[in-house]
This record gives C-alpha cells, sequence and structure tokens, in this order.
C-alpha cells in the first residue's frame, strides 16, 4: 500500500475486502475521471466516476459509471424511485457527502446514501473508484464494492 490512508481504505479493510490503491499526479487541477484514467495508465472501461445528486425531495443519490459514459437522468430517477434527479451543486458537495469534487467516493460519506451501480460493471472482475482523495484511486471487484455500501446494480447510462 501507498503513503496515503484514506477512509474509505479503512472502510475495506474493516470489511475485509480485497483492493489495489492506485496512486497518480493530477499534474494540477481535477478535470474528470477519463483525465484521471488516462494519467494513471487504466483501462477506461474498468474506471467509474461517483455523480452524487439531489431529487426533488431533497435526498441525495449516488450513482457510479463508467468514466466515458453519461448518466440518463430518467432511467436513474426511476431506479431511486423518485420523481426527478439533479446533480448536486459542487459547491454543496462537501457538506452533503465530505468530499470535493474529485475525490468524491461511494464509500466513508458523511450518511449511508443510497448507491446505484451501472450495471456494466457486473460484468468486470475488478472496477475502479475514487479513494476518496485527489489522485488516489481504489481497484476492487463490483461486487464486493455493492456489498460493503448496500449499493445495487442497474442500467443509468444513456
Amino acid at each position: 500500500m501507498g503513503k496515503v490512508k484514506t477512509n474509505a481504505m479503512r472502510i475495506l479493510e474493516n470489511n475485509k475486502i480485497e483492493y489495489e490503491e492506485i496512486e497518480y499526479d493530477l499534474g494540477g487541477e481535477f478535470k474528470s475521471a477519463v483525465d484521471a484514467g488516462k494519467k494513471s495508465h487504466v483501462d477506461l472501461n474498468i474506471m467509474y466516476k461517483t455523480i452524487a445528486t439531489i431529487s426533488k425531495e431533497n435526498e441525495i443519490i449516488i450513482y457510479l459509471l463508467r468514466s466515458y459514459d453519461s448518466i440518463d437522468m430518467k432511467k436513474a430517477a426511476k431506479v431511486a424511485g423518485v420523481k426527478s434527479i439533479s446533480i448536486l451543486p459542487t459547491k454543496n458537495l462537501k457538506a452533503k457527502v465530505g468530499y470535493q469534487r474529485g475525490e468524491t467516493t461511494p464509500l466513508a460519506m458523511k450518511k449511508d446514501y443510497p448507491v446505484f451501480i451501472d450495471d456494466s460493471a457486473k460484468d468486470l472482475d475488478k472496477m475502479i473508484v475514487s479513494g476518496g482523495k485527489c489522485g488516489v484511486s481504489l481497484k476492487l471487484n463490483p461486487f464486493d464494492l455493492a456489498k460493503v455500501v448496500n449499493g445495487k446494480f442497474e442500467n443509468i447510462r444513456q
């Protein structure tokens, strides 16, 4: 393991979930999950981004999609059982979920929010998600991640 130990890593270790830590230098400001994937030299098909949304009922809902996919807001709202959702504004991320843009992980959030993982991850042996800090990602089994975050696999991509 590297020098950095994040709360996301601690949760995985406490649950005896195997993971690989991937550290990389962003070389400046975080741009996107695709950019992070390229800088860390990983297969973009297994690099997933975390999207925090808010429903009309003011519920926070978390979605994970491949780095290059776009979320289908109607599908995403439907699987969460809400009328509609919108992306949580960047300025509200830290206060609501405990992370800033570029570090948001489905693990170790301020509360146990509902988590939906795009069903494309079901076909993978490993997926990569944010480790809870810019420049740190975690490679792990999608089903292990789903177990720890009580996540559900659904088709939420466009």
